[in-house]
């Protein structure tokens, strides 16, 4: 990796980098959560790498500047529109998300 391939990610007490205005403003960019209960294996399907991003900086947030040892990802649709929350937009359906520590 060379020094203009890579990125500097700045992340804030707030957390105001994430979710960015792309996919707060793009309702095709979201996350799908499905489990699989035979093999017991969870399957995170991103849309894109911007939603992927949020929700990697969501987390780094929590991890820098977090108090309460939980954060919960889960899907919010009000009127038919799934909405960000945490972050990150899950898709109507999908199974939540809590990360501890």
């Amino acid at each position: 990796m060379t020094a203009k391939d890579s990125e500097a990610f700045i992340v804030t007490r707030d957390g105001s980098e994430a979710p960015s205005l792309a996919v707060l403003n793009d309702e095709r960019q979201l996350l799908t959560v499905i489990v699989d209960n035979d093999n017991r294996d969870i399957y995170l399907e991103f849309s894109t790498r911007q939603a992927l991003r949020d929700f990697a900086l969501s987390l780094l947030q929590e991890a820098t500047f977090g108090e309460s040892g939980r954060k919960e990802f889960y899907p919010l649709v009000v009127e038919g529109k799934a909405l960000v929350v945490e972050g990150v937009r899950l898709k109507e359906g999908s199974s939540r998300i809590f990360v501890s520590y």
